[in-house]
């Protein structure tokens, strides 16, 4: 403890190169875990169970979308958004995208976060996440396919968590 407060937790690998080619498993909070951007809609017995998006959850989706746009060498390969949490597989250089003069730079995983949340509270109107987000850097095709179905299973999985608002 340093001034009495204690010490913050790293949160990113110690000497990784974050604008390195690869898939990055990414989950951004909402402030408070606040749920800002939607409902859960659909059960367990009746699939398929869905997020019904806000507004503030479609300014999200439209942001998220917009990273691409905005950064050439990042591609937003899966995502789910959900009531007060997002997650998203981003790759980094991963596919070949040349500007007039050669190949576009690869941005960083800090970088373009810290944009897409900067941008989602300013088009909102008030600050939506809480600070930083968890990442995970994606090692293998199995690790790859798991993450890919953990995003597309979570809308289900709340329900059977019973986290989701009952729709009955």
């Amino acid at each position: 403890m340093e001034n009495g407060l204690p010490k913050r937790k790293l949160i990113r690998l110690p000497k990784f190169d974050y604008a390195t080619h690869a898939y990055y498993f990414i989950t951004i909070c909402c402030k408070d875990r606040k749920r800002l951007f939607g409902k859960i809609v659909g059960a367990a017995y009746m699939p398929p169970v869905h997020v019904c998006l806000s507004k503030t959850g479609k300014v999200a989706e439209r942001n998220l979308l917009a990273i691409e746009e905005h950064n050439p060498q990042a591609r937003i390969e899966k995502y789910v958004i959900m009531p007060d949490h997002l997650h998203m597989i981003l790759s980094i250089g991963c596919q070949e995208k040349t500007a007039a003069g050669g190949i576009y730079a690869a941005p960083t995983v800090p970088r373009i976060m810290n944009s897409y949340k900067a941008s989602v509270s300013r088009d909102i109107g008030f600050p939506v996440w809480q600070r930083s987000y968890h990442d995970h850097i994606i090692r293998n095709q199995p690790d790859f396919e798991e993450t890919w179905k953990y995003i597309d299973n979570n809308p289900l999985q709340w329900v059977l968590d019973g986290k989701a608002e009952s729709n009955l």
